[in-house]
């Protein structure tokens, strides 16, 4: 915890590390929680109680890093306040790496040596803020999600999947009516859209009346997942195009990936090869009828056919009705505008044309121009769709044997069961997924990029460094050209932004245009043409599993960075189709985490093996490592095959507190004629500093249950040993919700984004805790910056904002007789 919050200065305990100097010890590795105001003053609608912010304009640390280390901070603010200015740096006795935003935009840098170094964190301008630090060392991250993610859904509406049995049998109204629900949609493949009155899609979500809408949605979809025969059921998530800002810029974007010289390597440029571009649909002069496309783009256009859905955008979200189009789904993909002089509309135009423009000299270039172009709209109003759509699409899509590669330049964070299934589909039948990371700057999980079987792509600007605005990590599988408004990377005297076909529709007339975009919905398309030209140079050998198995060997990218930022590196045209033509593919393994890490606090990790090409044997042929440090379960024995995952434990009888150890572990295996090695450095850290687990003041709060979550009663404790002990005393006997977190602004909440929080039993799953004329003992409880996701909570949590402090009168916690607990 930073030794100054706001906490700590009301209470006279703030320990200054605001210079050099002063700078605070903290590990090599870790997450902290911090502090910072560039003013002071009172909280607005402070209540009875007056809670003050105070002037904080800089944090110091200091910690020992090793080279390569990244240092990420995410940033949260209440909306009251102006957005600050940021700027993170680190330095080892001159080099330095610095990185600097506005508001809540994350920062990130890397520790250019090994050795001491000094992390500093200052603002300017704006109000006061929570944030949290990682820093982790190469091949790891610890900059995970430190909020409730908050994906956008239709109120009133979910997506179920019945078991087999139940689905034989039920229509649509049969269904209805088991699920006591309004309507549903049949989705394909046993997914089906439900709703439930009253039905309508809300166009602003944040409102009271709206959030109320969607917590009574979410409490409906959960008593639906206990109903008999539901094997799924989650809300229809609304995915949006993931692209920022309008301005014409050059094609930078080709020769970055090589493109020129692949185009000689694949002189078919994608000839035969179909690909679906699920977007807004495709701009045309004639938005009606379907036909006069772009002309960038329509000899590439699939030709009509009357019974033939492309356009599964439904009522709630459709905007066809202006051109008296029926109402739904239908055989015609025209994106219809929106007279918008921003619109977002025309996004799907601008994907298809990095993917398919044609190569006539005029206008723009796709990265393969001679493929089908497959327009399919899934995005309507405001460059929005839901998911009952997008699945709906996808299922299609799956079965259709003329699409070999479809793009999804459009995002979520909802972890959709149903979509996954009709992704997985897609892959099984033979084509490559791709879809953009996303546009949020951090390392949390966007969906679909995550999905397993979706290639995710980050953007870099036109330097091949990751624009600032793209996601990191788990979400991304490899970088391509996406831009970035704010750089000029190869000094050409423009934005490095990424011009593709558009169009304009003001006062109703449609005329063709160009304009220069910037996101990860760009850098998806150029991912999706490369595997189109990769396809028509051999399509025999060219699968969604070989481009995936030639991906983890590092055939078809560029390294410029880290894995983390970068994932395989950046995309290489040439060396894609060379890949495919050569058609060899190597068996290759891949250990998750690439680096594993322990200290006082962990002492196991799970080691898990993923095989390229898939359903490859591999066969262990030796194995070394410190067996006095660390020990694997099972054992790995030369001659066995090797398991999907093993368990990594430390040998604690042979370690010593206070001591740092490390060693690696070498896996040789061979897979038929193949070969190679696997080396995952792993370190030991068992210096004990003196917050060493020590996640800050916590106030312990005993909340009502019902909606107004009153505070009962509240103490407050520190930690010791790496635990928090707490009591209570005299407590009416009934039912309360026990959370406990820290209040680093000073603002009278526990538990906001960015601050420790703990709730019993699990975090982001509260249950009731009964108190009686016994004494309850024994209750525990763990706190943590990071938040869950919604993958292990179930369903989103919305609208989530603290538990309010009653006051800060208590400075410590008393003997008790009723409650007590640990941790």
């Amino acid at each position: 915890m930073d030794s100054d919050t706001a906490d700590d200065s009301r209470l006279n305990e703030a320990v200054s590390n605001d210079s050099p100097s002063t700078a605070q010890l903290i590990p090599a590795t870790g997450i902290l929680g911090g502090y910072l105001s560039a003013n002071s003053g009172i909280y607005p609608d402070s209540g009875e109680f007056v809670f003050q912010y105070v002037v904080d304009g800089q944090d110091t640390f200091r910690a020992d890093l090793a080279a390569g280390s990244m240092i990420a901070v995410q940033v949260f603010r209440d909306s009251d306040f102006l957005a600050p200015s940021i700027t993170l740096s680190v330095d080892q006795g001159g080099a330095s790496d610095s990185d600097s935003g506005a508001g809540d935009t994350p920062l990130m840098v890397t520790a250019p040596a090994e050795g001491p170094a000094e992390i500093s964190l200052r603002t300017a301008g704006g109000g006061p803020f929570r944030y949290v630090l990682s820093v982790s060392t190469t091949g790891v991250t610890n900059f995970q999600s430190s909020y409730y993610s908050e994906p956008e859904f239709v109120p009133d509406q979910a997506i179920v999947v019945m078991s087999p049995e139940e689905q034989d049998g039920l229509d649509s109204q049969g269904l209805a009516g088991a699920l006591s629900a309004s309507s549903a949609k049949s989705l394909g493949q046993g997914a089906w859209l439900v709703r439930r009155e009253p039905v309508g899609f809300v166009a602003s979500q944040s409102s009271s009346a709206s959030g109320a809408l969607r917590e009574q949605t979410l409490r409906w979809i959960a008593d639906l997942k206990s109903e008999p025969g539901v094997q799924v059921a989650e809300p229809n998530y609304i995915y949006r195009a993931q692209a920022d800002r309008d301005l014409s810029s050059l094609q930078w974007n080709l020769p970055l990936i090589s493109l020129p010289l692949a185009w000689q390597a694949a002189p078919s440029r994608g000839n035969a090869i179909g690909v679906a571009v699920m977007d807004t649909g495709l701009f045309t002069s004639t938005p009606q009828t379907y036909g006069d496309w772009h002309l960038d783009l329509d000899a590439n256009v699939v030709p009509f056919n009357s019974g033939r859905i492309l356009d599964y955008v439904s009522a709630d979200l459709d905007i066809d009705p202006q051109f008296n189009d029926r109402l739904g789904y239908d055989n015609n993909p025209a994106d219809p505008g929106d007279g918008k002089p921003q619109s977002s509309n025309f996004h799907g135009t601008h994907v298809a044309g990095i993917i398919a423009a044609l190569a006539n000299d005029e206008g723009v270039n796709g990265v393969a121009p001679a493929v089908t172009l497959w327009p399919v709209r899934v995005l309507g109003r405001d460059g929005a769709g839901t998911l009952d759509d997008l699945v709906a699409a996808m299922n299609w899509a799956a079965d259709n044997p003329d699409i070999d590669v479809i793009n999804l330049s459009l995002g979520g964070v909802g972890p959709s069961t149903v979509l996954e299934a009709a992704i997985n589909r897609a892959d099984s039948n033979g084509k490559l997924v791709v879809a953009a990371a996303g546009n949020q700057g951090t390392d949390d999980l966007t969906y679909p990029a995550a999905f397993e079987r979706v290639i995710g792509v980050g953007a870099v600007d036109a330097g091949k460094v990751r624009a600032s605005y793209s996601n990191f990590g788990g979400s991304v599988d490899l970088v391509a050209p996406g831009g970035d408004a704010t750089r000029d990377a190869n000094l050409d005297g423009n934005a490095d932004l990424v011009i593709s076909t558009w169009g304009v529709d003001d006062g109703g007339e449609f005329i063709r245009s160009y304009a220069g975009l910037q996101g990860t919905s760009m850098a998806a398309p150029h991912v999706a043409g490369v595997y189109a030209l990769m396809k028509g140079a051999n399509g025999e050998t060219v699968t969604p599993a070989s481009f995936r198995a030639w991906l983890a060997n590092g055939l078809l990218t560029e390294n410029v960075g880290s894995s983390i930022e970068y994932g395989a590196g950046l995309m290489n045209a040439l060396k894609s189709v060379d890949a495919a033509l050569d058609g060899s593919v190597n068996t290759i393994v891949l250990p998750s985490p690439s680096a594993i890490e322990f200290d006082l606090a962990r002492f196991s990790s799970d080691l898990d093996f993923t095989v390229y090409p898939e359903g490859e044997s591999v066969e262990v042929d030796g194995v070394a490592f410190n067996t006095d440090l660390i020990a694997l379960d099972p054992a790995l024995t030369p001659g066995d095959s090797l398991p999907g995952s093993v368990a990594v434990s430390v040998l604690e009888e042979n370690v010593v507190e206070g001591q740092t150890y490390a060693t690696t572990i070498e896996i040789d295996y061979s897979a038929g004629s193949d070969s190679g090695t696997i080396k995952i450095p792993v370190s030991i850290d068992l210096r004990a500093l003196a917050d060493e687990r020590d996640a800050g003041r916590h106030y312990v709060l005993l909340v009502s249950t019902d909606e107004s979550r009153e505070t009962i009663e509240q103490s407050v404790v520190s930690a010791r040993d790496g635990s928090y002990s707490f009591s209570f005393d005299d407590m009416e006997p009934g039912e309360y919700f026990l959370v406990a977190g820290t209040d680093m602004d000073n603002n009278g909440f526990i538990c906001e984004s960015g601050e420790a929080c703990a709730e019993y039993p699990v975090n982001g799953l509260p249950e009731k805790i009964v108190i009686g004329e016994e004494r309850v003992t024994g209750v525990t409880l763990s706190t943590s910056f990071r938040r869950p996701t919604i993958a292990s909570m179930g369903l989103p949590r919305i609208g989530f904002e603290g538990y309010r402090l009653k006051n800060h009168g208590n400075t410590a916690a008393e003997p008790v007789r009723n409650l007590e607990a640990n941790r």
